[in-house]
């Protein structure tokens, strides 16, 4: 599967979403829940998830941060909302050093720095193909 079909086969989904988030020195801060539907997966490999109050919340895909959801009812720890048969779970540690960081996270987003200069130059997402299942979940 491309990255354009990916894109496309995810638009409209539902996704619960955990984020675990930690101090400098790993410690627990807070656990946060939210959930939405994907009303788009950036060229930049962004989610950009409508919640039920019509907020955007944007997170990056990661195929390793995500996992199909088995039907059912899921209760958020959060606000105690029921969401009936969502289609994925994704879940992230987030390292931040201030409570308003998290608060700002929250509220719009998680959208990490990464340092490419240990790295590899990435494969620009729409040339790179997803495998034989596209999602490899």
């Amino acid at each position: 599967m491309t990255w354009r079909e990916l894109r496309n086969h995810l638009k409209g989904k539902v996704f619960l979403i955990g984020l675990t988030f930690v101090d400098q020195e790993g410690k627990v801060m807070e656990v946060y829940q939210t959930h939405g539907t994907v009303s788009k997966l950036t060229v930049d490999g962004f989610f950009k998830i409508r919640r039920a109050d019509n907020s955007i919340f944007t997170i990056p895909y990661n195929r390793d941060t995500i996992k199909a959801a088995k039907e059912g009812e899921y209760r958020e720890k959060t606000t105690g909302e029921i969401i009936k048969n969502p289609d994925f779970i994704m879940t992230w540690e987030v390292k931040t050093a201030t409570h308003d960081k998290l608060e700002d996270i929250k509220k719009n987003g998680y959208t990490p720095t990464f340092d490419y200069s240990e790295t590899q130059q990435p494969q620009r997402a729409d040339e790179d193909e997803l495998g034989e299942n596209g999602l490899e979940l």
